[in-house]
């Protein structure tokens, strides 16, 4: 068994929360000291008095966590862009790398098998010196990358790929998130183009879903559609 996995996106508002919580909720049915982790994150607002990020919220939901969010997630900024960005038109100290991987050590220590989701795609800067790719290789991890099938995904796979095999990165595979009802037909081969391109495994074909509640039935019909194991 792996000691964890990285949950990477080619883009934002792709559906990463909800792919890796319906992992962590179906990795739990075999794993008892699961945990999840949002280094960074930011938003329009503070979610709830529990939670400044709701990506948190519903990771944590997904498992029943009970664990100090500043260990979680270390930096939020009420702010939609990347963590660099937004500290600095905020007026806030940028995030700290060794700060970040300091809580990801503590909670590798604590914890069995922990999923770490990224924000935004790999290259995302954390401050004036580090992005997400710079966190990544230090925790060794490897990770799955989420796309949707939307024109231009291919160029977004194929750049996250590369950097990924070019930093010594290894990647479990790709989901495909928010298949429409009815794919054109570009759409729907897609997975199949990738999958030839990039001699890489298409873990899943997630269909978009309208409306769906964020609950242990969401996490379970999603779970089953992704074919891979905390043991992969």
């Amino acid at each position: 068994m792996s000691d964890g996995v990285f949950v990477t996106g080619t883009d934002t508002s792709i559906g990463k929360t909800l792919i890796t919580a319906s992992l962590a909720w179906k990795f739990s049915r075999e794993i008892s000291k699961i945990c999840i982790m949002k280094p960074f994150a930011t938003g329009i607002s503070e979610y709830s008095k529990k939670f400044k990020s709701k990506d948190l919220a519903i990771l944590s939901r997904a498992v029943k966590l009970e664990e100090k969010q500043e260990n979680l997630n270390p930096y939020f900024h009420p702010l939609p862009c990347s963590p660099h960005m937004a500290s600095a038109l905020l007026n806030l100290p940028p995030p700290s790398l060794e700060h970040a991987i300091k809580k990801y050590k503590l909670l590798r220590k604590k914890y069995d098998y922990l999923l770490v989701e990224g924000v935004g795609g790999i290259m995302v800067p954390i401050n004036d010196k580090h992005t997400l790719l710079h966190f990544i290789k230090l925790t060794k991890l490897g990770v799955i990358i989420i796309a949707t099938p939307k024109l231009g995904t291919f160029n977004h796979i194929l750049l996250t790929v590369k950097i990924c095999q070019s930093s010594g990165i290894p990647i479990k595979g790709i989901v495909i998130n928010k298949m429409p009802k009815n794919p054109s037909q570009v759409e729907k081969e897609i997975p199949i183009f990738v999958r030839e391109y990039t001699n890489i495994p298409i873990l899943g074909v997630i269909p978009k879903l309208n409306n769906s509640k964020i609950n242990e039935s969401t996490f379970s019909k999603i779970s089953k559609l992704i074919d891979i194991s905390p043991f992969d």
